[in-house]
């Protein structure tokens, strides 16, 4: 197999693309022969470490064919939810965030980490098989991970009026907090969920790494005000057939914030606002038809 590239080296569009195995396969990514785990390398005596889903007859592995990147707390649980009920994606909801490339820190990315990302994904002849881990488009190392061992993935972002967005995330961690006992520091949580709302350089870092043609970025309030156009752009951009989907998971949302978020100081919520003004500015230039009315904190930027 060819050696991957360094993160952000010129390669021709396919190399390093992983060969799609089939069941049953004893051909090795790299070393020639083909362990196939069930249990997560490192992990196997570990109750908590990842089980692999089952490979079905005749189906094959490989890189996924589709990555959601973006964004916590912005509907991509319901999104999932409508996309794994399309008959030619092989997924389950709840196997929606591996939160696996995040775990690749060495460079190049060893090849056991490689396979055992790969085998999260079986599918069947003609069938796409990916995963949506919102985590991922905050990370600034990301965007070379994914061009390194996922190459050819489409991208799928759902990106949320900032501010609200923050409200609902920081309403989240103070709710893991309680539920788990934790003692966090609630200014890295506050830090942890600005961050998050960089939508315009998180992606600008993803386009300059697989192409700008390879990522579909879609707008929270859109989806909620015309679900059905928004999941057949969805399904366009993979390649898919139209598909209607079960009309009580069109209505449902997934994992809505329960009961009031919390407030943002006024003095607050003005500094947050000139924080992501810069962002959201740079996400029009990427995406011409993000809709700044649905945004009223933003809707003065319509005419800069």
């Amino acid at each position: 197999m060819i050696a991957a590239p360094r993160r952000g080296a010129e390669r021709a569009p396919f190399e390093g693309t992983p060969p799609v195995l089939r069941r049953g396969a004893s051909a090795s990514l790299e070393s020639g022969h083909m362990t196939d785990p069930s249990r997560e390398p490192g992990r196997e005596a570990d109750r908590r470490g990842r089980q692999a889903p089952a490979i079905p007859e005749g189906a094959a592995i490989g890189a996924p064919d589709f990555i959601g990147v973006g964004v916590h707390k912005a509907g991509t649980t319901w999104w999932w939810a409508l996309l794994v009920g399309h008959p030619q994606i092989d997924g389950v909801p709840r196997r929606k965030e591996l939160h696996l490339l995040d775990r690749m820190k060495d460079e190049p990315v060893p090849q056991e980490q490689r396979d055992w990302y790969y085998r999260q994904f079986p599918r069947l002849p003609g069938h796409l098989a990916g995963e949506w881990t919102p985590r991922y488009q905050a990370l600034p190392r990301m965007p070379g991970i994914i061009s390194e061992v996922a190459p050819t993935a489409k991208l799928l972002s759902i990106v949320r009026e900032p501010v609200e967005r923050y409200r609902s995330g920081l309403n989240q961690w103070h709710a893991e907090n309680r539920r788990r006992s934790l003692k966090r520091d609630e200014k890295a949580g506050k830090r942890e969920a600005r961050m998050r709302g960089y939508y315009g350089r998180q992606t600008q870092r993803l386009a300059e790494a697989v192409g700008r043609e390879n990522i579909l970025v879609l707008q929270y309030e859109q989806c909620v005000r015309d679900p059905s156009g928004q999941f057949g752009r969805t399904l366009e951009f993979l390649g898919l057939e139209p598909y209607e989907p079960d009309p009580r998971l069109v209505r449902t949302r997934v994992n809505e914030t329960v009961g009031d978020k919390r407030s943002v100081p006024g003095k607050d919520e003005q500094a947050l606002i000139e924080e992501y003004e810069p962002e959201v500015l740079l996400l029009k230039e990427q995406m011409p038809d993000l809709d700044l009315s649905l945004w009223p904190r933003f809707a003065h930027l319509e005419r800069t």
